[in-house]
């Protein structure tokens, strides 16, 4: 029985906490949309690596926004900034043709908590860091896109990034 007050005296005190909390409203809040996220990287050669068993160029990027679920059921969207002569947005894979005698193709791979990029030339030989390759730093967008959203746009053109962001700015999301 005592323990039955004690439960009673508790439910009391929990709903006279929950109704007596009153103030002036705060401030409106920045709209937003945690369904979808995104970030710029801009690559430096301190950034690349080279993997001499696996013969390429490697990044590793960490973000903690790429968990399992997203990984599975979302989309984790990768697109490279050319600073070649090919100028703009490609998403990745992306097979580079630098000259005639070789190409370099880009790929990446997702974990749980973030996201490599591999860098191979066809000859299997190593060639400059790829941002001394280009003489610039290398700028990447990742874009996160949850289940739910992903869910409105997978039969849509995700590979062009200007359709992507006017895909989003439909629903009021804007990307970095």
């Amino acid at each position: 029985m005592k323990t039955l007050k004690s439960f009673a005296l508790l439910l009391l005190m929990s709903l006279f906490a929950i109704t007596s909390c009153e103030g002036p409203q705060g401030p409106p809040g920045h709209d937003g949309n945690a369904n979808v996220q995104s970030a710029t990287v801009e690559t430096t050669p301190y950034d690349w690596f080279w993997d001499e068993g696996a013969l390429n160029w490697y990044l590793d990027l960490e973000w903690d926004a790429i968990d399992l679920d997203m990984v599975d059921y979302g989309a984790v969207l990768v697109y490279m900034e050319n600073p070649g002569e090919f100028y703009g947005w490609h998403q990745l894979p992306l097979t580079i043709y630098p000259n005639d005698q070789y190409s370099t193709t880009l790929e990446t791979i997702y974990y749980d908590y973030g996201l490599s990029v591999f860098w191979t030339n066809s000859d299997l030989n190593q060639h400059e860091n790829p941002c001394d390759f280009y003489g610039a730093n290398i700028t990447f967008k990742v874009v996160l896109i949850d289940a739910s959203v992903y869910a409105k746009y997978q039969n849509e053109d995700l590979s062009n990034y200007e359709n992507l962001v006017r895909l989003l700015k439909q629903e009021n999301i804007v990307l970095d």
